[in-house]
């Protein structure tokens, strides 16, 4: 995008000027007229039109750029970058609960299974040949791989690549981000304890991928179910502050927070954003 004046900001009054500096940056983005790729004005540009300091604009910019909104490159070509989404945000945010004891090991384990279950539901409804196939392909290769000490990473790395695959057969973008989350999170539990190499759960994969393609959730759920009960095995992390141990029994009888509805993206109509295109 070549014209980024046409961008509307509106002046800041506020005592917490960036806020609603990352606001307004965040409503474009739920409105369709930013998306991935998009480049922010420069940094001067943007404390005019916001009629707000330099300072500021550069906090807020920190600010998006810790949330994973956006991307600060240097050099002839650099400025702030819209992300492209993924589960990483979601990832580090978890981990912070766990360390917190905001989260526990064996919520977090039995989260996994539970979502778990939802996906093989959906992926025997909704997989198609071409999911089956990346399956069978990701199987084979972890079949190939050894358990020496020198092919254990990739071997990981193909291994919780499966749980990916069959998130992906769901084709619910929001379920891909947890597994994927949720599997990051679980690969630091076991580089923690230290992983090994199960051989025998390959035989697993096929019996799971066979009953997928049968399109029985209920065999394919069974699997599913014996396979995490091994991986998940004696998994744990370091026990929780005595604080944070303490505000989480006087938080847990409260009743959960209700969960916010997800909202619908507005269509991109352009005139509001333009920004500068580096091709």
């Amino acid at each position: 995008m070549e014209n980024n004046d046409q961008l509307e900001l509106q002046s800041i009054k506020t005592k917490r000027v960036f806020e609603e500096i990352c606001l307004q940056i965040r409503g474009l983005l739920a409105s369709g007229n930013l998306s991935t790729g998009d480049k922010l004005p420069p940094e001067r540009d943007l404390a005019i039109r916001f009629n707000v300091s330099r300072p500021a604009v550069r906090e807020a910019l920190r600010s998006l750029e810790i949330s994973g909104i956006i991307e600060l490159k240097t050099g002839a070509k650099g400025g702030a970058f819209i992300r492209d989404g993924s589960s990483g945000l979601l990832t580090r945010s978890m981990q912070d609960l766990l360390l917190l004891g905001s989260l526990s090991s064996d919520g977090l384990l039995e989260a996994r299974e539970l979502i778990h279950e939802i996906v093989v539901r959906l992926a025997c409804e909704r997989g198609e040949e071409a999911d089956w196939l990346a399956i069978e392909k990701n199987i084979r290769e972890i079949e190939k791989l050894g358990s020496s000490k020198e092919e254990l990473p990739a071997r990981v790395k193909a291994g919780f690549m499966f749980f990916r695959l069959i998130a992906q057969a769901t084709h619910n973008e929001v379920l891909v981000i947890l597994i994927e989350s949720l599997s990051d999170i679980v690969r630091a539990m076991i580089d923690q304890t230290g992983a090994v190499a199960r051989p025998e759960l390959v035989a697993v994969r096929w019996r799971l991928l066979k009953y997928l393609r049968a399109r029985d959730p209920r065999k394919a759920m069974k699997e599913m179910s014996g396979f995490l009960g091994v991986v998940h095995k004696g998994l744990s992390v370091e026990p929780a502050p005595p604080r944070a141990r303490a505000r989480a029994a006087a938080t847990s009888a409260k009743a959960p927070a209700a969960r916010t509805p997800r909202a619908k993206s507005g269509a991109r109509t352009g005139g509001l954003f333009d920004a500068e295109s580096d091709k």
